[in-house]
């Protein structure tokens, strides 16, 4: 669950669990897969299911700083898994930044 922002799901991918668990290496087992057809909305919850990297792409627009997402399957939430995401240097695509001008 991501706070303050809807996004959507770009793909799942299977990867090898004991290896990132022995290594800290995602190592991918098969092909990522789109999303199903009930999962295309944006949104603010998403599924993830065990053993599988589920990306996910969302829109800031001009509001930097800190949000937060977390699980919420129980175990994880008593466990203070409340992570925080800083955003940062944002602006609108195709908007020119204060700063690329010159002033002369």
């Amino acid at each position: 669950h991501v706070h303050l922002v809807d996004f959507q799901i770009l793909d799942r991918q299977p990867f090898d669990v004991d290896v990132f668990n022995d290594s800290g290496t995602i190592q991918f087992t098969g092909p990522a897969v789109k999303p199903e057809a009930g999962e295309a909305a944006w949104k603010d919850v998403v599924r993830c299911p065990p053993g599988e990297v589920t990306r996910i792409i969302m829109r800031f627009g001009d509001f930097a700083g800190r949000y937060v997402w977390h699980c919420h399957i129980l175990e994880h939430e008593d466990n203070e898994m409340m992570r925080p995401f800083d955003v940062v240097g944002t602006r609108a695509i195709g908007r020119a930044h204060p700063s690329d001008h010159e002033n002369h």
